[in-house]
């Protein structure tokens, strides 16, 4: 396969093949991922044959086509027609190609969001929270009855509430960034909220036990995107991996991590950054030193939450294991 002279092209994979016919359960990141070293830049290399009617959508059993011409690479679709063609629903398995790359598993990113936030010690300081369990019990679960005391919104009918998974710093300068939170459970109020006493709320729902001093906060379903347009950050960043969801040490495609990355560093939902494994040291017993081996890429994550000094993201891919403490910089 020819080369291209222009050093501004997408990268084409080692292995890219001259067709690839699109499977059921396909989604243009995976697609993407086989003609492209940078599956994000899928819009500079996509063509469309003018006999397409749709060309903002494909389809499992429509034929891409790998070809060149005038010296640049270009990724055609052909659109199979006659009786033996079986035509999935599109709702299920067809994306958009307007995007940089199709939709990321939203059944993995929506529940997170819904019950993970980062907030200022100071916030969490003065929030509302739970006093005991009834009849003085310091764990209740769904169904049972527990005291909040605190300023409580009284427009609100329900409450999620929270527990510290810590507070989170800087890697580097040590500043706080924020408290990582997350949820176990929810509480409605059984009467009207009193100021200045403890109020009375029945736990409607139990991710795990409720203890005296969980903090409660309205709950807010908010705004979530339908999709994530995933790009490169605007501006030149650089961080790391501060935690991973569920406390392991490993981490893997489509966990969740948060970062030391924010708003403040002029990053939104859906940019994207490399992930480098750190470079282990080794011995040189002749020089009687321990030498730095240079940082691996080691993959892809994507922001998903972004707070104003930390972030939630999402792998979308992993060649090898990433750890905490793994640094992050533009792809």
């Amino acid at each position: 396969m020819p080369a291209s002279a222009d050093d501004a092209l997408p990268g084409l994979a080692a292995n890219a093949p001259e067709t690839y016919v699109v499977e059921e359960g396909d989604t243009l990141w995976d697609i993407s991922s086989v003609f492209l070293n940078e599956p994000w830049r899928w819009p500079e290399l996509w063509r469309v044959n003018p006999s397409v009617r749709d060309p903002n959508l494909i389809f499992p059993g429509d034929t891409l086509v790998l070809r060149w011409e005038n010296g640049r690479p270009g990724v055609y679709l052909g659109r199979p027609t006659g009786p033996d063609v079986v035509r999935l629903s599109p709702a299920m398995r067809s994306e958009a190609l307007g995007m940089a790359i199709p939709q990321i598993p939203r059944d993995k990113i929506d529940p997170f969001i819904k019950r993970h936030r980062f907030e200022a010690p100071s916030v969490i300081k003065s929030a509302p929270r739970i006093l005991s369990g009834d009849g003085g019990r310091l764990i209740s679960g769904i169904g049972d009855i527990v005291f909040v005391g605190g300023n409580l919104d009284n427009s609100s009918e329900a409450f999620e509430v929270f527990r510290s998974a810590g507070e989170l710093e800087d890697p580097e300068t040590r500043e706080s960034l924020g408290v990582l939170l997350y949820s176990v459970g929810r509480v409605s109020p059984s009467g009207a909220i009193q100021a200045g006493t403890a109020n009375r709320m029945s736990v409607t729902r139990a991710n795990s036990e409720m203890r005296s001093g969980d903090i409660l906060f309205p709950v807010s379903e908010g705004r979530v995107d339908a999709f994530f347009r995933p790009k490169t950050p605007a501006t030149k960043v650089g961080g790391a991996v501060l935690a991973v969801d569920g406390g392991v040490s490993q981490i893997g495609s489509l966990d969740i991590v948060a970062t030391n990355v924010g708003a403040l560093d002029g990053v939104e939902a859906g940019d994207l950054l490399s992930v480098l494994q750190r470079g282990q040291r080794i011995r040189d017993e002749q020089a009687r030193r321990w030498l730095e081996l240079p940082d691996t890429r080691a993959d892809l994550l994507m922001l998903f939450a972004v707070y104003e000094q930390a972030s939630f993201g999402l792998v979308l891919s992993a060649n090898r294991p990433l750890s905490v403490g793994d640094k992050l910089e533009n792809p």
